[in-house]
């Protein structure tokens, strides 16, 4: 394991979510999440450095839409060979969001 370079904390899930990068799309779902970002785990992979628009739905049916920055992916893991997903960063935190993310981790 490498050195916690993560100011937040990250709760760990697993929610159904949809993406769009550009002409890239494609589902998955969310491993975790932070007040500033995600990790979503999907086949496709959008490059790192691109405006990324997901579509969260929360257990209870509703859904949030995040838009940011793809910061990494795991193609960029070396020697490994882990479950494919990325990392993206808000470009903004909204209220909705907040909202979203207190009542993920109280259900």
């Amino acid at each position: 394991m490498g050195i916690e370079r993560r100011k937040l904390k990250r709760f760990m899930t697993r929610i159904p979510a949809a993406f769009r990068c550009g002409a890239v799309t494609g589902e998955g779902f969310v491993k975790n999440l932070s007040k500033e970002g995600l990790f979503l785990r999907t086949d496709r992979l959008p490059k790192p450095g691109t405006r990324v628009q997901i579509v969260i739905e929360a257990p209870d049916g509703t859904k949030i839409e995040v838009v940011g920055m793809v910061r990494w992916t795991t193609e960029q893991i070396p020697d490994r060979e882990p479950q494919p997903g990325f990392g993206m960063r808000f470009d903004e935190v909204t209220a909705d969001y907040i909202d979203f993310f207190e009542r993920v981790l109280l259900s």
